[in-house]
């Protein structure tokens, strides 16, 4: 199915290129659908913008999220239209700029935020998780539902939402929304005293590692022949800090997990 619809999808971009190359000026100048192809419509209630996709019955308006069988929109006015019309045909649009009937119901839609279909017959929503898109907003959506510019491309897309937060920042976080209560102060302390051990463990650790180097080195000049055993002193207590850094940072990730 995938490869399928890849090779259809290959195929009319290639076709809206030499199309560009013929016409490229005047299409570019444009403000709609740029490449549509006459097909035949098994829904009645289909209209501009709505978008469509390959069913068992035939082309409906898609009412599944993320459905992998989109096809493309339902153009208004396209520039360059193939395919013979007909009483039961709707000029289909799958790849290039056009009008796409769009809603808020998964979030804000906003220039450049990947647009795939709802539950709502041709309706389209914002994509918050990877999956199959109909194309990208190139305008941002002032209503609850409206029309707004798209660049149609049908094609799975990855999409990354979750923000990017290191461990201080994700503590400090929930130190922060905690605060907001006072029943909440014993939790607050509990986060106080993770930061301050795995800050204490570290700090502390990279001390006695810096004096215990110092100490060597300086032992190592006073009497070069017991270089062997001072450097073996100095591993040891190289590996005691390490397990004792490794402990308080332990003892830091146990307060806040549990």
């Amino acid at each position: 199915m995938i490869k399928k619809f890849e090779e259809k999808n290959r195929i009319i971009k290639i076709i809206f290129f030499i199309s560009f190359l013929f016409f490229g000026r005047f299409v570019f100048s444009q403000e709609i659908s740029l490449i549509a192809k006459n097909l035949k419509i098994a829904d009645r209630e289909a209209k501009p913008g709505d978008i469509i996709s390959q069913t068992k019955e035939g082309l409906f308006r898609s009412k599944i999220a993320y459905d992998e069988n989109i096809i493309g929109v339902v153009g208004e006015k396209p520039i360059l239209v193939f395919g013979k019309e007909s009483s039961d045909t709707l000029p289909i649009v799958s790849y290039g700029e056009t009008l796409i009937k769009v809603s808020n119901m998964n979030g804000e839609i906003k220039k450049g935020d990947f647009i795939t279909s709802s539950e709502k017959p041709g309706v389209g929503q914002k994509a918050k998780e990877s999956g199959f898109v109909v194309g990208k907003a190139l305008e941002d959506l002032n209503q609850q539902e409206g029309l707004i510019k798209a660049q149609i491309d049908t094609q799975f897309q990855y999409i990354n939402l979750k923000p990017q937060t290191t461990p201080v920042k994700s503590i400090l976080g929930k130190i922060w929304e905690q605060l907001g209560e006072p029943k909440n102060f014993p939790e607050v302390l509990r986060y106080i005293f993770a930061i301050l051990m795995a800050g204490g463990s570290f700090f502390a650790g990279f001390f006695f590692f810096i004096k215990t180097l110092q100490k060597g080195t300086e032992a190592i000049g006073r009497n070069p022949l017991a270089k062997k055993s001072i450097q073996l002193t100095m591993i040891l207590n190289l590996l005691g800090v390490i397990i004792l850094t490794l402990a308080g940072l332990g003892l830091a990730l146990f307060a806040i997990l549990y």
